[in-house]
C-alpha cells in the first residue's frame, strides 16, 4: 500500500475534477491509500513523510510549487498533472509560471496534446524525458460522468417556470480592480498598449449586450457564472465584471462556486462566453457555442475558432431566436467549424474518448514503482511549520463574519472556509459508481 498526499486549495472546481479520475484509479487499482490535504499545510509532508505527493500543477501557484519543492528536498517523489495545459506555442507565453527555479521537480510533465508536448520538448531538451503525452484529465469527466439535466437543475433551483436555458461563462474582467489581477490582464493582454482601456471598453460592451438580451428575453433564464479566477482567494470584496450589475434581473441566476461549471452547461441550451475554454466542454456535452466578441482582435485562445462569433446585440438575439425556432445554430453546424472543433479538441485536450486519466495512471505507476528504492528524509522547514500551527490553531477560534471584520485576518477566511475538504468525500461518493460503471463497460479492451 503506498501513502499519497494529495494537496489542493480548494474542495470542489477544476483541480478537484481533474484529479479524482486519477486517484480513482490510484485507489482501485495502484494500490494507493490517497489523502486529501489543503495547501497551506505543506509541513504535512514534513510530519507523514508519504510515498508520493500528487499534485494537480506545480506552476499554477506560489503553494504548489513550493510543496514540489519541499517534496523534492525530502526525497519523496512528485506526481503532477497540468491544469490548465492549452499552452500558447507560438513564444509568447510564460510556461515557468510561478515556479521561479525553473526546475521541473516532479518526476513527469504530463501534457495534454502533441503540440504541447513537442513545444516542450524542443524548448527544454534535457528534460525532454520528463515530457509525456497524457491529455487533458479533468475533460474524462465529460465521457464518464452523468450531470443533472435541465429539468432536474431548475427544480433544485426552483425555477421550473422557466423552459429555456442560456448560460454565460464569465471572462476575467474582475481583474482590473487589484494590483495583482492588473498584472496578470496586462501580461495577457501585452500586444496591446492601451490593454486597459481596450479591457474597459469590452467589459461595458458586453455588459451592455447581456442586459439587453435580459431585458428582451424575460422567457429565458440566463446563467451568469464568474470566471473561478477572476480575483485571488484572499480578496473578499466583490469586483465589477460585465455580469454583476445584472444580477438583480428576475431572469438572471448569478453564480460563483455554488454550482459546477459541467451542470450549467448540461443544463443550458445554448452556452456562451466571451473568450472561454469552457466551450470544449461544451461541445463534449453536444450544446452549442456562441462568442459575445464586440472586438474580436485579441490574443485569443485557439477555442474560438470552434463557435459561433456575434459582434453585438442584433447578431446574438438572432441567433438565440434561430435557435429555438429550427433547434440548432446553422453557423455551428457548417463544415469548416466541424473541422476547427476537431482540430481545436486535438491541439488542445489530446484526447476525448475519457482515458486521459489513464494514460496519466500508466506514468503514475511507473514512479510508484520506483518509489520503494528512494531513501526518504525529514527536512524541517520553520516557516511550513508555523504556517501549519497558525491553521490549526486558527481553526479552534475561526468565526467567519469576526474574521471578515478584521484585518489581516480577512484574508485567511478562504483558507478557513476551505481546508478541511469536506466536499471531497462526497464528490467520490458521487463520482465513483459512474467510474465503476466505465471500467465495467470497457474491461474487455486490451488497455484496461
Amino acid at each position: 500500500m503506498h501513502k499519497v498526499l494529495c494537496f489542493v486549495d480548494d474542495q470542489q472546481g477544476r483541480d478537484v475534477e481533474l484529479l479524482l479520475p486519477l486517484v480513482y484509479y490510484a485507489e482501485k487499482h495502484l494500490g494507493c491509500m490517497v489523502e486529501f490535504r489543503f495547501v497551506w499545510d505543506i509541513f504535512a509532508i514534513y510530519r507523514e513523510l508519504p510515498d508520493l505527493v500528487l499534485l494537480p500543477n506545480t506552476v499554477g501557484s506560489k503553494w504548489l510549487f513550493e510543496i514540489s519543492k519541499y517534496a523534492h528536498q525530502q526525497s519523496i517523489p512528485v506526481f503532477a498533472l497540468i491544469s490548465e495545459g492549452n499552452y500558447r506555442t507560438n513564444g509568447n507565453f510564460d510556461f515557468w509560471g510561478y515556479n521561479t527555479d525553473h526546475v521541473f521537480y516532479q518526476e513527469y510533465v504530463c501534457l495534454w496534446s502533441e503540440r504541447t508536448r513537442d513545444f516542450f520538448q524542443d524548448k527544454l531538451p534535457t528534460e525532454a524525458h520528463k515530457m509525456v503525452l497524457t491529455g487533458a484529465t479533468g475533460f474524462d469527466r465529460y465521457k464518464i460522468y452523468r450531470f443533472s439535466t435541465k429539468e432536474e437543475f431548475l427544480q433544485k433551483k426552483g425555477l421550473s417556470q422557466f423552459k429555456k436555458v442560456i448560460g454565460y461563462a464569465g471572462w476575467a474582467f474582475g481583474k482590473l480592480h487589484s494590483e495583482i489581477g492588473r498584472q496578470e490582464l496586462h501580461y495577457f493582454l501585452q500586444d496591446k498598449p492601451d490593454w486597459e482601456t481596450w479591457t474597459l471598453r469590452q467589459r461595458d460592451a458586453v455588459e451592455a449586450i447581456l442586459r439587453q438580451l435580459i431585458e428582451h428575453n424575460p422567457d429565458i433564464l440566463f446563467l451568469l457564472k464568474v470566471h473561478p479566477n477572476e480575483t485571488h482567494p484572499h480578496i473578499t470584496t466583490e469586483s465589477p465584471n460585465e455580469m454583476i450589475r445584472l444580477r438583480e434581473y428576475p431572469n438572471v441566476l448569478y453564480l460563483k462556486n455554488e454550482e459546477p461549471i459541467h451542470d450549467l452547461i448540461s443544463a443550458s441550451d445554448i452556452w456562451m462566453g466571451f473568450e472561454t475554454t469552457t466551450t470544449i466542454e461544451a461541445w463534449m456535452l453536444g450544446k452549442e457555442t456562441l462568442l459575445i466578441n464586440p472586438d474580436p482582435d485579441f490574443n485569443r485562445d485557439s477555442a474560438c475558432e470552434g463557435s459561433v462569433i456575434a459582434r453585438n446585440y442584433d447578431d446574438v438575439q438572432s441567433s438565440i431566436d434561430e435557435f429555438y425556432q429550427h433547434g440548432a445554430l446553422s453557423l455551428f453546424h457548417t463544415e469548416e467549424k466541424k473541422t476547427l472543433r476537431a482540430t481545436v479538441v486535438r491541439e488542445t485536450i489530446g484526447f476525448d474518448d475519457g482515458l486521459n486519466h489513464f494514460r496519466a495512471a500508466g506514468y503514475l505507476d511507473e514512479v510508484l514503482k520506483q518509489s520503494p528504492a528512494k531513501t526518504k528524509k525529514r527536512v524541517f522547514r520553520m516557516r511550513y511549520f508555523l504556517r501549519s500551527l497558525k491553521l490549526h490553531i486558527g481553526n479552534l477560534f475561526y468565526n467567519r463574519w469576526l474574521f471578515l471584520n478584521l484585518p489581516k485576518f480577512n484574508k485567511t477566511v478562504w483558507a478557513f472556509d476551505r481546508w478541511k475538504l469536506k466536499n471531497i468525500p462526497l464528490l467520490k461518493e458521487r463520482y465513483y459508481p459512474f467510474l465503476d460503471v466505465f471500467y465495467k463497460k470497457n474491461e474487455d479492451k486490451h488497455y484496461l
